[in-house]
């Protein structure tokens, strides 16, 4: 395919040198056109033109000036490192001033990053790095850590997690997993697939379009759902940590309490009403006391530029961020909040989901809410009021059971003081009553000693595997055996623990298997304490 503006590429004047290609074109094949600086060589060369010493020297300077450029362009000149992901919406166009002096990165210039602009572009790969070595060449099977020119992938920071994509030479093809910083500069985890790549070589990046789009939305989103807080609960509100990945985000905010459930439906609402506005997101670079002047939102204890990036979303959000967004609110679709909670003292979270991400949730909240409503066999939108209905019937009949089950206790009362035994001329009543919960025991325990008088009662039963304990003592002699030590006694042999008072006591176990032999040692005791 031809090249726009081939007919008029220029070409060294000079009787002997009338075919030479300068520099320039070469430069410009690759920064404006994206061409592969080796690949245009061999096209000039087989169309007869002479690629010299002179063209690379020129070329290798057209580059250099072009770093120049981009060093010298009023750019964020914040460090990377100092960026955090809990508590960044600033971002990453972040150009060190100063080459890296770490190694194995030392004295590499600053990556020019195009993310803002493009989703491809050329490269030239000025180092791959493995297990902290510089590596002049990659094959197939490598993970390196790749360091190019120039770069449309955004590396982690504010909260919005690094791109990924695709990296394409001449011989070689490879995946970027991830997109950091590192020793200052944006540093691409690359994975070979194909081939093989060489330092120094030119190549083509390409960052995973709809995993962008998807880190676009939420961004944008997490900017609305910001705004819209601040507006709602109070200018209190203020960030405390973020995470923007393709799928969903994270907002934490300070605010001493929980929020309920009517505020996050205003929220999502105000949000949703400016979505449907279709608000224009519009980002700039500005001097920092400009930005603070019309009220952009800054992170407190942050150290920012004299230059940032604003990302203003109509009247209604203005934040210093360099992360990526869209273009109108609009474009979110739709807004949800998934799930609210608390991080720390004073401290919320807040999960939701935008576009697609956000239809799918409501999609499944959908799917359950029709499930549910097919066992019951009704519409629905009647759900909640069934399933009133059923749970104030389940409260009348768990009434009504603890009735029969106060009554049967009564009635089984009198059976057990008929079978009490005398321990040193003192009635013990002890009896096992499966099936009964504490509050049956208890109920039970309190009958047997009103119609004893005088006496000692342990009770126990069984339950889903579980042991339930009373121990009740009559006034007359409470000085003498203790409840809460005689239920604490049983407890120990069935692997529990309890107390109580001296004249009532209740306890639980986990060894069903032990109740009968713990219960059978209960006169023992008795008679022990009575003794003493």
């Amino acid at each position: 395919a031809e090249v726009e503006g081939q007919a008029a590429w220029p070409v060294a004047a000079g009787d002997g040198d009338r075919r030479r290609v300068p520099g320039r074109v070469l430069f410009t094949l690759y920064d404006t056109y994206g061409f592969p600086t080796d690949l245009a060589q061999e096209v000039l060369q087989d169309r007869g033109f002479a690629v010299t010493a002179e063209t690379q020297a020129e070329y290798e300077a057209e580059m250099e000036a072009q770093r120049e450029r981009a060093r010298a362009k009023d750019v964020f000149v914040r460090s990377p490192v100092g960026l955090s992901a809990a508590t960044g919406l600033i971002s990453p166009n972040v150009k060190q001033i100063q080459p890296s002096n770490v190694e194995p990165y030392k004295d590499l210039p600053p990556t020019e990053f195009l993310g803002y602009q493009t989703l491809t572009a050329p490269a030239r790969i000025l180092a791959m790095v493995r297990e902290d070595q510089r590596r002049r060449e990659a094959v197939a099977g490598d993970e390196v850590e790749a360091v190019l020119d120039r770069t449309p992938c955004y590396a982690e920071s504010g909260g919005q997690i690094g791109d990924t994509g695709v990296l394409t030479g001449r011989q070689g093809r490879g995946d970027i997993l991830d997109t950091q910083y590192k020793s200052g500069l944006i540093v691409h985890r690359l994975r070979v697939t194909e081939g093989g790549f060489r330092e120094g070589e030119d190549v083509a990046v390409a960052v995973e379009s709809p995993r962008r789009q998807g880190l676009r939305l939420h961004h944008t989103g997490t900017h609305l759902l910001h705004a819209a807080l601040r507006q709602l609960l109070g200018t209190h509100v203020t960030q405390a940590g973020s995470l923007v990945a393709p799928d969903r985000l994270r907002f934490d905010f300070t605010h001493g309490k929980p929020v309920r459930d009517r505020e996050l439906e205003r929220v999502e609402d105000l949000v949703n009403q400016m979505v449907r506005e279709n608000l224009t997101v519009d980002p700039f670079e500005t001097d920092l006391d400009e930005a603070l002047r019309m009220g952009a939102m800054a992170l407190f204890g942050e150290k920012y530029g004299r230059r940032v990036r604003v990302v203003r979303i109509g009247d209604f959000s203005t934040e210093l961020c360099g992360g990526t967004h869209l273009d109108a609110t609009g474009q979110v679709g739709l807004f949800k909040v998934t799930q609210e909670g608390a991080v720390a003292a004073g401290v919320r979270r807040l999960e939701a989901v935008t576009g697609g991400a956000a239809l799918q949730h409501v999609g499944q909240e959908e799917a359950a809410l029709r499930e549910a409503a097919d066992l019951l066999r009704i519409p629905p939108l009647e759900l909640p009021r069934r399933l009133q209905k059923l749970l104030d019937e389940q409260k009348a009949l768990e009434k009504s059971l603890a009735q029969i089950e106060s009554r049967l206790a009564q009635g089984r009362a009198q059976e057990l003081v008929a079978g009490a035994r005398a321990v040193k001329g003192v009635p013990l009543v002890v009896a096992r009553l499966d099936g009964l919960d504490a509050d049956g025991l208890r109920a039970a325990a309190d009958s047997v000693r009103e119609r004893l008088g005088s006496g000692v009662i342990c009770l126990a039963s069984v339950v889903d595997g579980k042991v339930g304990l009373v121990s009740a003592v009559t006034r007359d002699l409470a000085g003498r055996v203790h409840a809460g030590k005689l239920v604490q006694e049983v407890a120990r042999a069935v692997g529990g623990g309890g107390g109580g008072r001296p004249d009532l006591a209740q306890a639980g176990g986990k060894d069903p298997s032990a109740l009968d032999a713990a219960l059978a040692g209960v006169p023992a005791w008795v008679e022990r304490a009575l003794g003493g």
